[in-house]
Order: C-alpha cells, then structure tokens, then sequence
C-alpha cells in the first residue's frame, strides 16, 4: 500500500485534558444520534430500514460481538474505550453470564455509564472503570476478548502500537482483538485535504487517525494471528447520511433554543462530521475498517 504522509498539526491540541473536555461538553449531544448513546456509526445489512438509524447502531454492535467469535459462556470481555457502556448492554443481553468491562479516560462518561447500567437488568454484568487503555490496571492474560468501536483512533501514533500492545498483554492465548473505526486507508491527501484533515483531528482532539496497513502490520509483528482487514465503507455509509439530518435538527432544537452553552467543543462535534466528507472515501483516503485478530 501506498505510504500516506499524516499532517501533525493538530497533534498539540490531542492531549488527555483536551480529549476529556471534549467529551465533558460534546458527550451529552451524542443523544441526539442515539437515545442509547451507541457513540459509533451503524453497520448495514440488506433488508434492513436505512431509515431506521438505532437499528444500524445496534446492528454495528452485534457485528463486533460476531468476530469476537465467542464459543461459549462465561467469558470475559474488555471495551477499550467504552464510553457510556451502550455496546457492553447490548453484549449482556446476549452473554448474560459474562463478565463485561469497559473502561474511559473521562470521568462524565463513567458517572454516566454507571448509571444507565443500574437502569437495566443486564447493568449488573457490566464494570465500568477510569483510565487510559494504553496503560490499564488489568492482569496480563486477563481477557478473552477486547474491542474498540471508534475509540482506536485516540490512541498515538499511526500504527497504534501501545494501544495494540496492551490488547496483546490483556489477551489470553487464543483471544480475539476486533477493532471498527476510520483509518487512514490507500492514497494521499491533496492540496487542501492536508489542512482539512488535520482540522478534523483537532475537532475530535485526535493526534492522528490509524494507518490501516500500519496497523495490520503491527498486529502481525505484535504476534496476532487471522488478521482481516474488512473495507466496511459501504456497510456505514447509510447511517453516515444521517448526519446531515441529525446536524440540522440539532441546529434548529439544540442550539437556538436549548438551555447549555455552545462551547468550543459542541461546535468542533458539529464540524467534524462535515469535514469529513472532504477527506473520506471516495475523495479522499479516509474509509473505515473493521479489522480482527487472534492473539498467538
């Protein structure tokens, strides 16, 4: 694949205290994407409702749930980068013996998360925890499986090595990795791509996205085994045309007569979505993957 030449002019603003009051002050606008806080986009399969944005939500988890290739119950589950925890309640209606966990570098998504776990009876599987999942508190060997659904691309660098080695050192032999999120795929940014996409990591506090060919390559180098690298574009992009419709409705209900004040970081949230039409697939080399691994 062809080497993509990452701006890093937004790398001074990707810090951990950016990062979290980010999420301190855009996390509650996620709502009006889903009521359920699935902080990612949807997966579509033919036959379903493109319409219908919650389903490819929830369509997206289970999605993930599948490549974990979970044989038998119970198990142990870790989300790296978990949010609000929507994923791990999905998982616990269909692994209601597991032992779910997840954990965030912001404390508003914990104190959040908390509480709609104890709002459902599938709450009481699920551990939430503060802290950074390149550096977790967790025993090696502790986790069948891990997953990061759109929170990889906080992790540094373009082949994501420490988040990639901690998943290793948390996996039992035989455990599975899967990871959904935009890379940085085949291609160049052109010309004024280099300043939009570098603005675009700035609005979501983000040093650099993942180089999906880096990433496969450290996978392999880490020792992972049955690496896929799936081009998912074309399964998201229904519930990325959304995002018009959920912005405008935003912008009419939210903004001009909601009660919280539009900050730096509410308006970068609404920004990103639309800067990213000018460096994703097919304009540019942003697309999105979803890439799995078993740990050797």
């Amino acid at each position: 694949m062809a080497t993509l030449e990452t701006p890093t002019a937004a790398a001074t603003s990707a810090t951990p205290a950016n990062f979290q009051r980010y999420y301190e002050e855009a996390g509650p606008d996620y709502a009006a994407w889903s009521p359920h806080f699935n902080m990612h986009f949807g997966f579509f399969r033919w036959g379903m409702n493109p319409f219908r944005r919650e389903a490819m939500l929830e369509q997206m988890n289970q999605e993930i749930l599948r490549r974990l290739r979970i044989a038998s119950a119970p198990t142990r589950i870790l989300d790296m980068g978990c949010g609000l925890g929507a994923t791990l309640r999905s998982f616990a209606r269909s692994l209601p013996e597991s032992d779910l966990n997840g954990i965030t570098l912001v404390p508003w998504q914990l104190e959040q998360g908390r509480q709609l776990n104890q709002t459902c009876p599938e709450g009481r599987h699920i551990t939430l925890a503060l802290g950074d999942y390149e550096h977790t508190p967790y025993t090696s060997s502790s986790f069948d499986a891990v997953y990061a659904i759109e929170s990889s691309c906080y992790a540094h660098g373009a082949n994501k090595f420490a988040f990639l080695q901690e998943a290793h050192r948390l996996l039992r032999p035989g455990g599975r990795i899967v990871v959904a999120d935009g890379f940085l795929g085949p291609g160049k940014l052109r010309g004024p791509q280099k300043s939009i996409y570098s603005k675009l990591c700035d609005c979501w506090a983000i040093d650099t996205f993942g180089e999906v060919d880096q990433f496969a390559r450290e996978l392999q180098r880490l020792g992972f085994s049955d690496i896929v690298v799936e081009p998912t574009q074309a399964r998201v992009t229904p519930s990325v045309l959304h995002v018009p419709w959920v912005t405008l409705k935003f912008l009419l209900t939210t903004v001009l007569f909601g009660g919280r004040k539009m900050t730096r970081a509410r308006w970068n949230n609404i920004l990103a979505p639309v800067l990213l039409l000018f460096v994703g697939y097919p304009i540019g080399p942003m697309a999105y993957y979803i890439v799995s691994a078993t740990r050797g």
